[in-house]
């Protein structure tokens, strides 16, 4: 999702802690940081939840990292993803950030860096999480999606009994192994049996010619509403 989508929705404090590292020309993993939970009762540790957040990157033919999490903890967390890009000399050349609400747990997200800077030889990826104090409705949901020649209609259904307030996807595009396209989507306000719908668009190269893919992948990113 792009920030200036999501800038309205984003409250909260931020935590920091253990970094994990990557490369324009390859995909480590890294690990979660220090975390918080929230106000439930039975609170997990930074040092359990960190233990069950991994992360990895890959950079589209637009040039644009594509930064991959795993919540593989049993609760859902809330989650910033910092990026720090550097020269080949070890300059930093410019930084990214994205945050998310109530990433469910088990749920794989994937998101863009929208200003990774033109130039960079390899980047350092921060996730920062805590237990969520909102309502993650990612075990209520159900994805469908069709690729129909000419974009990629996702649905998002709402089996839950409430409204959820905020559903976003994102889909990365596939040549073989190598991630070439990415775009994503969000929805408010999706009530108890309805759907939210998502045309996801073709990657394009910096002429805005198509980028031919043999695969993709749809991601539900976050599904959830404020505990307010």
């Amino acid at each position: 999702m792009k920030k200036k989508l999501l800038s309205f929705v984003i409250i909260g404090f931020m935590v920091f802690g253990l970094t994990g590292c990557g490369s324009n020309s390859a995909q480590p993993n890294s690990t979660g940081t220090n975390t918080s939970s929230g106000s439930n009762t039975n609170k997990n540790s930074a040092v359990e939840l960190e233990k069950n957040i991994t992360s990895s990157g890959a950079i589209t033919d637009l040039g644009k990292l594509i930064v991959f999490v795993t919540n593989s903890n049993k609760v859902a967390v809330d989650m910033e993803i910092e990026v720090e890009f550097y020269d080949a000399n070890g300059v930093i050349v410019g930084s990214d950030s994205e945050d998310l609400r109530a990433v469910g747990a088990g749920a794989e997200i994937a998101v863009d860096m929208w200003s990774t800077p033109s130039s960079f030889d390899n980047y350092k990826i921060y996730v920062d999480v805590e237990q969520t104090n909102e309502i993650s409705y990612f075990d209520k949901v159900e994805l469908v999606h069709n690729n129909n020649g000419e974009e990629i209609a996702a649905q998002v259904k709402n089996n839950s009994d409430d409204t959820i307030e905020y559903i976003t996807v994102s889909v990365v595009y596939y040549q073989g192994d190598k991630v070439v396209g990415y775009d994503d989507g969000i929805e408010v306000d999706v009530k108890s049996g309805r759907s939210a719908n998502f045309t996801l668009y073709y990657p394009y190269n910096s002429d805005y010619r198509d980028i031919k893919f043999d695969t993709y992948k749809v991601f539900v990113n976050e599904a959830f509403s404020y505990n307010w």
